[in-house]
């Protein structure tokens, strides 16, 4: 939802977003001049203008200093919904550090193929311990055993649940909105309880994320775009 907080001479323009399963305000300064701020879902919208302006020199700083390095910038890279500034820096050994809201590759060389497999190994680490975090939430309420966790890079599927209880995720999955990434898990979960696509098995997705259809379509609609 695209909302405009006034207040006196201050205005601010930015994209408010209610989810069921956030307790906590999250307020992000993004490329662009852009704004967005997540929160828990029947959030006041007032409260929620509020907030924003109650912030608003925190993020024209922000914004200021994203306009500072246009110039440095080799490019972006999606992280969580976002696109992040990404720096690629010569250092004897490769490693790849997340701060600040950019993205930082440290490599022997700037070739891109070996930059993005770093960058790739990077994203796919932190898309395992995102997937593993978000099943130890949802895992109690299903009650459920499970296998193994992987994480793969396929092409059609986003998720899968074998026969032998193992759960697979895509690792692009981090590339998406988190709560992309909540959903999917929620759904392989769900297989659990019911090895298929059935009423029944929706019925139980929307017990957990009464808000999964947004997060599935988005994933429908924009799946092709999530690269590095």
């Amino acid at each position: 939802m695209i909302r405009v907080a006034k207040k006196g001479a201050l205005r601010a323009e930015y994209t408010l977003v209610s989810a069921k399963n956030r307790t906590t305000l999250l307020l992000q300064a993004l490329p662009m001049g852009k704004i967005r701020l997540y929160a828990p879902k029947g959030y006041p919208v007032r409260l929620a203008d509020r907030f924003v302006l109650e912030h608003i020199s925190e993020l024209r700083a922000a914004h200021k200093r994203m306009e500072s390095v246009q110039e440095t910038l080799p490019g972006t890279v999606l992280f969580k919904g976002e696109r992040l500034p990404l720096f690629i820096k010569k250092a004897a050994s490769g490693k790849v550090l997340l701060c600040d809201g950019c993205i930082t590759v440290y490599s022997p060389t700037k070739e891109p193929a070996k930059v993005k497999t770093l960058l790739k190994g990077f994203l796919v680490k932190l898309s395992l311990e995102d997937i593993k975090s978000a099943i130890d939430r949802w895992a109690p309420s299903f009650n459920e055993t499970y296998g193994r966790v992987t994480i793969r890079e396929q092409r059609t599927r986003w998720g899968s649940c074998s026969a032998k209880r193992n759960l697979n995720f895509n690792w692009k999955l981090i590339l998406a909105p988190h709560e992309c990434l909540e959903y999917v898990v929620v759904h392989e979960l769900t297989h659990l309880k019911v090895f298929n696509h059935s009423q029944a098995f929706w019925n139980e997705v929307g017990k957990r994320m009464p808000d999964y259809d947004i997060w599935r379509k988005w994933l429908k609609q924009h799946g092709q775009e999530l690269v590095i």
